[in-house]
């Protein structure tokens, strides 16, 4: 009788131990740009949405005690309006539409449009630690960006996964 329990108590044990771990290893999911922006992009509308309100009732958050602004409502404010957001930060949403350059001291600029099928292109500037996501995420691709004015240089993605 004890033989029959032990060879029972080694079935279950190999059963268990056998047993299939279906949970996701953390090690092997995607940890580019892509697949964070495609898990954050309703957030960042939303976020940008709400930026965007508060900037038409010229009540602007703030970050890092710099006033934020939403790109389309920048556009039209009158250029005394912007010249008191100098040093402020833009809150923008493009689709990227061209590579300009790439410098190792400059950075990458890129050309990007409000919507995908728009004539005009305007133009940001990126830290060079971003390139390989922009190749990554690629032309057509929506961005997120905070980028500082008035020149909208030294952007930032968002919605990419990256610790700050």
């Amino acid at each position: 009788m004890p033989i029959i329990r032990i060879i029972c108590l080694c079935a279950v044990i190999l059963g268990i131990l056998s047993a299939k771990d279906d949970s996701p290893n953390p090690y092997t999911l995607p940890k580019d740009g892509a697949y964070y922006l495609e898990h954050n992009t309703e957030i960042l509308n939303n976020f940008l949405e709400q930026v965007k309100k508060q900037s038409e009732e010229r009540n602007y958050p703030f970050f890092r005690s710099r006033p934020l602004v939403e790109h389309t409502v920048y556009r039209t404010l009158s250029p005394k309006e912007k010249e008191s957001l100098q040093g402020g930060i833009v809150l923008t949403r493009f689709f990227l539409s061209s590579f300009i350059r790439y410098s190792h001291l400059g950075g990458v600029g890129v050309g990007g449009k409000f919507t995908k099928n728009a004539e005009n292109e305007m133009y940001f500037s990126f830290d060079g630690r971003y390139l390989s996501d922009l190749k990554a995420l690629g032309l057509g691709r929506e961005i997120f960006a905070y980028c500082v004015l008035p020149r909208f240089d030294k952007c930032i993605m968002l919605g990419i996964g990256e610790e700050w």
